[in-house]
């Protein structure tokens, strides 16, 4: 069975000026959802962003924005507890791409996917699938671009990024 195909959506982040920057996201109806953001989470979403376009993921954290879901969703407990397994796998690969950008040390494949299925096991998830170094590759590259023009932006702009898993 193929999974439902992801509706287009733009990821809008926009840096704050005297407050917290934000996360918006215009689905492909023209209905939207957005947030504040912690310093820490334009990183961590573009990452998002460039692990789920990659992977071509449908129902981990964007592709769930794009089909309906809040962003305030994914504070609350019972929702987080109902999660699809590829949001969970999705979330657990980003916190290693987090990892290897504070650390400065990437994992080779080998490295990642066992940190990866140590990490999903402590959740009862099983891997969805390894991960392979040409992706890894990918992922970083699109991270590294995407964070890049995250910290080029002045105060006050925007930055918009299209997103689709399907066309990924």
């Amino acid at each position: 069975m193929s999974k439902p195909a992801v509706a287009a959506m733009t990821i809008q982040l926009k840096k704050g000026r005297d407050g917290p920057s934000s996360l918006a996201c215009v689905r492909a109806n023209g209905t939207r959802t957005w947030s504040r953001l912690h310093p820490f989470f334009p990183a961590h979403d573009l990452a998002h962003c460039a692990v789920e376009s990659v992977l071509g993921f449908r129902e981990a954290f964007f592709g769930l924005v794009a089909s309906g879901w809040e962003i305030d969703d994914f504070a609350k407990r019972e929702v987080r507890a109902g999660m699809p397994p590829e949001a969970l796998w999705a979330e657990n690969a980003v916190g290693l791409f987090d990892l290897e950008r504070t650390q400065g040390r990437p994992f080779d494949a080998a490295g990642f996917n066992e940190a990866l299925a140590s990490s999903l096991q402590v959740q009862k998830v099983d891997p969805c699938r390894p991960i392979f170094d040409d992706e890894l590759i990918r992922v970083r590259a699109l991270r590294d671009e995407l964070v890049g023009r995250w910290w080029a932006l002045a105060p006050g702009e925007t930055l918009d990024v299209p997103f689709s898993a399907v066309t990924c």
